[in-house]
């Protein structure tokens, strides 16, 4: 029953702002009948969404969630298809992802919040902030691409990943190759690798296949729509970062009118994994120092 599943949604929620500041994981069924599953973090009054990126889940904010100042209150959640959330076979593209982040927010009776996007995951927290720029607190783009570029298209080796996908032996082959990227390898352990790769098995194929995808097609958000983006916006690069988001950031920060770009040392894609005491720092003086209101 909608009603009954509805009021023990709400009742955990409610009941979660008063646990301690560790983790806690939660699932919620949103309006549209998708259920993620999330991590949440801290007591503080000021809400903050944390999107990780392609083939990861709300893991690769374990670190970092519990360095953040009591201000604040975490939700790292996984996307659908990945991570513990539902996984449908479909609704994958950059605007049905900003659509789940809506209902998202909806469910957790959040009218606004802080976003942080890491690599596809700021790709949907700017199309979700394009459509809705009443709902945003800041932005913090992490290490990901400019949805005011147009896309690059299908490469023949994204293409091959793309079909790649399939057993969980085909998929493991595949994450054992292009995990090891996301990090440089002087900040993470061979245990580090192992995990995230366990963490990509758990994505659906559907996921995999059309997030990557959606990477490498969606149309670039008109200017207009960027530019009525008024949120402080922090854009986060790493020094080591082997996907070249420097020119991203360029074209994020002409895009994006309150905005300002700042970069870790000796890091590479993954700074919230690799520099989380680093990463929390920077991105909480980033919001001490905007006016959240």
């Amino acid at each position: 029953m909608k009603t009954i599943d509805t009021f023990l949604i709400v009742t955990m929620v409610a009941a979660s702002w008063i646990l301690p500041s560790f983790a806690q994981g939660a699932d919620i069924r949103m309006a549209n009948g998708v259920r993620l599953h999330y991590e949440t973090s801290g007591t503080g009054h000021i809400p903050v969404v944390l999107v990780h990126g392609y083939g990861m889940s709300s893991a690769v904010w374990e670190k970092v969630l519990p360095l953040f100042p009591s201000d604040y209150r975490l939700f790292a959640v996984d996307l659908r298809g990945f991570g513990r959330s539902d996984k449908p076979e479909n609704g994958y593209s950059c605007p049905e992802l900003a659509c789940d982040l809506r209902a998202f927010l909806d469910a957790l009776s959040l009218s606004r919040a802080v976003l942080i996007g890491h690599s596809f995951g700021g790709l949907v927290i700017q199309h979700f902030a394009a459509r809705h720029p009443e709902r945003v607190l800041a932005l913090v783009l992490s290490n990901t691409f400019a949805a005011a570029l147009p896309p690059k298209g299908l490469t023949p080796a994204v293409e091959q990943r793309i079909i790649g996908y399939g057993s969980a032996e085909e998929n493991r082959k595949i994450f054992s190759t292009t995990i090891p990227r996301y990090f440089d390898a002087a900040n993470v352990s061979t245990e580090d690798i192992g995990h995230f790769v366990e963490v990509g098995l758990q994505a659906s194929n559907a996921a995999l296949r059309e997030t990557l995808k959606a990477n490498y097609t969606t149309p670039a958000i008109p200017a207009p729509q960027l530019a009525a983006v008024r949120a402080p916006v922090l854009i986060l690069l790493a020094t080591h970062d082997p996907f070249g988001t420097f020119d991203h950031a360029i074209a994020m920060s002409d895009a994006l009118p309150n905005n300002r770009v700042q970069a870790i040392a000796h890091c590479g894609h993954s700074p919230m994994w690799e520099k989380p005491s680093e990463f929390a720092r920077t991105v909480a003086e980033f919001l001490k120092s905007s006016d959240l209101r």
